[in-house]
């Protein structure tokens, strides 16, 4: 099994369409299409069912592809684990972001990272900040800067950064409008 059949195997996963996953990786359709068949052969599975408009994963596809993304992952530290041996901090960082943190301003935070580490290419993802924990959880994304309203999911951890107050807006008439303030942990 080789890191550019599981690259290539993801690509057409998350595209759901192998022109468009050949466009993404580059490489002609033909080369890509061989790529999966040989990954098919090596596993001995279908991993896609095809037609003339999309693919869909198999069963067997499905049970690939959260491992691809682990294997492709690893990989991917293990280069930047040679070159950090060598005094280079290289690779990618993949960062995920809920649209609407207002306590973060990211933009500076990953521009001073960039001029301390050119080397390091970063991915930048906006996404609800359940998706963004989901990402983390799948080792699709490095790291997140999210607003969970409980705990994280196993095997994500939290950090808190800041903390923003918030403000409930009522109705007049409504029976929380007479507070001046809400305790969201107890029922009224």
């Amino acid at each position: 099994m080789e890191l550019r059949h599981l690259e290539y195997f993801v690509a057409v996963a998350e595209e759901r369409h192998f022109t468009r996953a050949a466009e993404r990786m580059r490489v002609a359709q033909s080369g890509l299409s061989a790529s999966i068949r040989a990954l098919e052969k090596d596993l001995n599975a279908e991993l896609f069912v095809r037609n003339t408009r999309r693919v869909e994963l198999t069963d067997a596809g499905r049970a690939l592809l959260s491992e691809a993304h682990r294997t492709l992952a690893s990989a991917a530290a293990a280069r930047d684990a040679v070159a950090a041996v060598r005094g280079l901090l290289r690779g990618t960082l993949a960062v995920g972001c809920e649209q609407c943190l207002g306590v973060i301003d990211l933009p500076p935070m990953l521009a001073s990272f960039r001029r301390a580490h050119p080397g390091v290419e970063i991915r930048l993802r906006y996404a609800g900040s359940g998706h963004v924990a989901e990402q983390i959880r799948l080792g699709r994304l490095n790291v997140g800067f999210v607003a969970l309203p409980g705990p994280a999911p196993e095997g994500v951890r939290l950090l808190p950064l800041a903390a923003e107050e918030m403000t409930l807006l009522t109705h007049p008439g409504h029976r929380l409008a007479e507070y001046s303030s809400v305790d969201l942990g107890r029922p009224r």
